[in-house]
């Protein structure tokens, strides 16, 4: 339910670095370094694709003012496909051969194991929903007025060559990212890990290949499912009105947060400063900056600047010195 393009993306990130420690909690330590690697190269592929969309709407990031930008940024199009796939975990790109790795190693894991590869799985299906939920309100359908009056000139490029060279890159690692480990055939990147993290589970070849075709179904079933809400538009997005208020303000997590964090500690803080601080430190630091003060007064008043004050002062002094040296002897 959110709307702003990098919010999307930056949200997906953390779902993608719960299937990281959901394989690191099974032990699976090469599986997760291995998500770790690919999730790198496609969600870094989406963040700066977003970047050039962005740039070409002149700063806008909220996808409900975006459309109809595949002819115009054909490019970037294509890397951002290329993207939402990697991410979805379609085959062959990288993101279906690391997290598949993952969610076969929790199935091979039993008892709580398989709680955690539904979960996973629910999360393949959920993944394949808002990533092309985001990417059919981008670049399907007609251009939204928004995009008519803003979109930049681009019969001279997309983008200037800093930002698309970056993507390009990206977008290749993104297809080629996941082949230097496929299941059954070879594994050099957990071999390479296993002398300082040798994983505790390993599942069967068989295990591998049924969880990746399961996942692939549930993520291709999702991105269905939002071509129909977001794509075509044949059916109309159900409207839970509590539902959406709850997502779209992230379950409200930031407002307990609030709650339970923020403002206590802005309390305890301001009692602190008006209870500590202020009358030990802050009125003690006044009070002895206000006598410094004064005593600079005082000494001001004798230094008039006259110099026939300083001429009688000097005699003055002289003279007590002599009275002085005279008494002595």
């Amino acid at each position: 339910m959110q709307t702003d393009i990098k919010r999307v993306i930056a949200y997906s990130t953390m779902s993608q670095i719960g299937y990281m420690f959901l394989a690191a909690g099974i032990a699976a330590y090469g599986s997760a370094m291995f998500h770790l690697m690919t999730h790198a190269f496609f969600k870094a592929l989406l963040f700066l694709a977003a970047g050039i969309v962005i740039h070409a709407l002149a700063g806008e990031q909220d996808i409900r003012k975006m459309g109809g930008l595949r002819d115009a940024l054909p490019r970037t199009y294509r890397a951002m496909l290329i993207g939402s796939l990697a991410l979805a975990g379609i085959f062959p790109l990288s993101g279906f051969w690391s997290k598949d790795a993952i969610l076969a190693s929790a199935l091979a894991s039993g008892g709580y194991g398989i709680a955690l590869f539904v979960a996973g799985l629910i999360g393949a299906f959920l993944t394949g929903l808002y990533t092309f939920r985001m990417f059919f309100l981008v670049w399907r359908g007609d251009r939204s007025p928004y995009v008519r009056e803003h979109l930049h000139d681009t019969s001279h490029g997309e983008a200037p060559f800093s930002m698309y060279a970056a993507v390009a890159v990206l977008a290749v690692l993104s297809v080629v990212g996941g082949w230097v480990q496929v299941a059954g055939l070879w594994h050099p990147f957990s071999d390479w890990l296993a002398p300082v993290a040798e994983p505790l589970v390993e599942p069967s070849v068989l295990q591998d290949w049924v969880t990746s075709l399961v996942a692939m179904t549930l993520g291709i079933g999702g991105i269905y499912l939002a071509w129909l809400f977001y794509g075509e538009r044949s059916v109309a997005v159900p409207s839970f009105p509590t539902a959406r208020r709850w997502l779209e303000h992230k379950l409200y997590f930031d407002e307990l947060y609030d709650a339970l964090f923020y403002r206590p500690a802005v309390t305890l803080s301001n009692a602190l400063h008006r209870g500590v601080e202020k009358p030990l430190f802050e009125d003690s630091i006044d009070a002895t900056a206000a006598g410094v003060r004064e005593a600079g007064r005082a000494v001001t008043l004798v230094q008039t600047g006259y110099l026939r004050s300083y001429a009688l002062v000097l005699t003055a002094g002289l003279a007590v010195l002599t009275v002085v040296f005279v008494a002595l002897r």
